[in-house]
């Protein structure tokens, strides 16, 4: 009886080649997660440089510090004026007023009326003028006279009028101002009588 070699087909070796392919898989499997570790850290290794801008230097001119000289005597403040000596200094003297003399014209008509209808009215800022004394101590500053003391008539009854030259009826009645007497000559420029104003026509040095 003849013996029959039968050869099976497929891969020549047999099974040899299995532990072969399952390495080459595993070798495969480790070298992709190899190279793909070594590629992520080479990116985080790396970082793209970011330009960064270099602070701004000064450009101004450097103040120039003090430098204390050996031997220099310090600086010296210079003195203030005090103030008592300005509060103590000497007032100016206070002028004296220019005095009014001679002739004095009176106000004009259109006021001579008010005046005369207000005294008539009992307007108590004209009812003064119906009395020659009054009239004196308060008119007589206009003319620079401040303060007057009236030396006659006295006692101060009321001045007997007369006729003057100007054909009204006139009073005087003399003051005394800073020493000298001064005739006050007044008249009644609008009615005549007790309801009359009186007004300043005429000063006199005595």
């Amino acid at each position: 009886m003849s013996q029959t070699t039968v050869q099976r087909s497929g891969v020549p070796g047999g099974k040899w080649w299995l532990p072969v392919l399952l390495v080459l898989i595993i070798a495969a499997i480790v070298g992709g997660a190899y190279a793909a570790t070594h590629r992520g850290s080479s990116h985080k290794a790396t970082p793209t440089p970011t330009a960064t801008s270099a602070p701004p230097t000064a450009t101004g001119t450097p103040v120039p510090t003090a430098t204390a000289v050996k031997g220099a005597a310090p600086p010296t403040a210079t003195p203030k004026p005090s103030p008592t000596a300005a509060a103590t200094s000497t007032p100016a003297a206070t002028p004296t007023p220019t005095l009014t003399t001679g002739t004095i014209s009176l106000p004009p008509d259109s006021q001579l009326q008010t005046i005369q209808q207000g005294a008539n009215s009992g307007n108590t800022s004209y009812t003064y003028y119906l009395n020659p004394f009054q009239v004196v101590q308060r008119n007589l500053p206009r003319y620079g006279f401040t303060t007057v003391t009236i030396v006659s008539p006295t006692p101060q009854p009321s001045p007997t009028p007369y006729t003057g030259n100007s054909g009204l009826p006139e009073v005087q009645i003399t003051v005394q101002y800073q020493g000298k007497r001064y005739l006050i000559v007044l008249d009644q420029p609008k009615q005549q009588g007790a309801k009359g104003i009186w007004e300043i026509v005429r000063i006199k040095p005595l």
